[in-house]
């Protein structure tokens, strides 16, 4: 539902723990990350 939700919305990212829980996710063009690792992606926006 989560993965279904981001790809209907154009989410470039979804934020979670338990990457394991979204097997073949690239297939949607939605990366998986942790929240300390958006962080690090939002600062190297800055």
């Amino acid at each position: 539902m989560v993965l279904e939700l981001a790809v209907g919305a154009s989410c470039d990212y979804i934020v979670t723990y338990n990457k394991k829980d979204f097997p073949g996710v690239e297939k949607f063009d939605v990366e998986l990350v942790t929240a300390k690792e958006l962080l690090r992606k939002i600062g190297e926006l800055s």
